[in-house]
């Protein structure tokens, strides 16, 4: 799946966005100088496994602490893991670097479950990649939900902060 079906999909439900262009980043660390330009919650995703080999899409405010003791609990997941660039490829079609919530729209075969931050709410608007690295799309946090409910994927939010 490319960009434009991507925007073209966020058209179809009514959500808003605007994009804007920068040079590719592969982690939170590179985009510090970018995040300085574009308004909003800024993020990071990770996608992760288990022994059972179910995968999630974690999709969090940058700044967020992640104990994955504490989420494999409350996920029910044994030995919670980032999984490998190729699972990566095969179950969102996209390459590491550009891991985002939009790639749920490449989740056919609805193995992945979304994961996102309660913090995300707290924004007006919130930026991911447009499924690359070299762009990112702002969004209300309300259409990251409507957006995973039309593309079929399981997902619920998550409280970082409590322990």
């Amino acid at each position: 799946m490319n960009k434009k079906k991507l925007f073209d999909l966020l058209d179809s439900l009514k959500i808003e966005h605007s994009t804007i262009e920068h040079e590719p980043v592969f982690t939170v660390e590179q985009s510090n100088g970018i995040e300085l330009k574009i308004p909003g919650g800024h993020t990071k995703n990770l996608f992760l496994k288990d022994d059972k080999k179910q995968f999630w899409l974690l999709s969090t405010l940058q700044d967020t602490k992640i104990n994955l003791k504490r989420l494999s609990k409350q996920l029910n997941a044994k030995n919670l893991r980032f999984a490998q660039p190729d699972l990566l490829r095969q179950h969102l079609g996209i390459e590491p670097g550009s891991v985002t919530w939009f790639a749920l729209i490449n989740n056919t075969d609805k193995t992945v479950e979304g994961v996102l931050d309660k913090r995300l709410f707290e924004h007006d608007v919130v930026g991911f990649h447009p499924l690359q690295n070299n762009a990112t799309t702002l969004v209300e946090p309300s259409a990251l939900l409507t957006f995973a409910n039309s593309v079929g994927t399981k997902h619920r939010i998550f409280d970082f902060t409590a322990e």
